[in-house]
């Protein structure tokens, strides 16, 4: 077999391993990502709010240093999160733990003052006076 007929049946050999069939993407992960703008926005589930959330979007003057954050909503009312945030150029971790719960005002972690917020299909909105943030539904494994 000469060297073109040997590439030829290599090539031919490598190309269905680096196709992937569609099916095995979940339907959600294919469908081209929500623009917050446009979600439909409404009144906070307490019920709801158990879980992961993660940063998709970062407005403000939160965005000049924030970089993700993470919160975990825990049934019982406590919570834990981290945020990656950059000052100077360097990247660090931030992270707390305390307690939460819905105030007609909005979400208020330890105690303090409640900032707005809303859902929609798996968002969650935080505003607050240094900037909004859109956290989406995240998956604990």
């Amino acid at each position: 077999m000469n060297r073109l007929a040997r590439g030829l049946a290599l090539l031919a050999s490598v190309l269905p391993l680096g196709c992937i069939a569609s099916n095995v993407v979940a339907p959600e992960q294919r469908m081209v990502a929500a623009d917050p703008l446009q979600l439909p926005w409404g009144p906070v589930d307490a019920s709801a709010l158990a879980g992961l959330w993660e940063s998709v979007d970062v407005q403000g003057d939160a965005a000049a240093s924030l970089r993700r954050i993470w919160y975990v909503f825990a049934d019982g009312g406590r919570y834990t999160g981290a945020a990656l945030a950059e000052v100077d150029g360097v990247l660090a971790f931030q992270t707390l733990s305390g307690t939460w719960s819905l105030a007609a005002a909005g979400l208020v972690l330890d105690g303090a003052d409640a900032v707005p917020c809303a859902m929609a299909p798996d968002h969650l909105r935080l505003s607050a006076p240094g900037g909004i943030v859109v956290l989406k539904r995240g998956t604990l494994q």
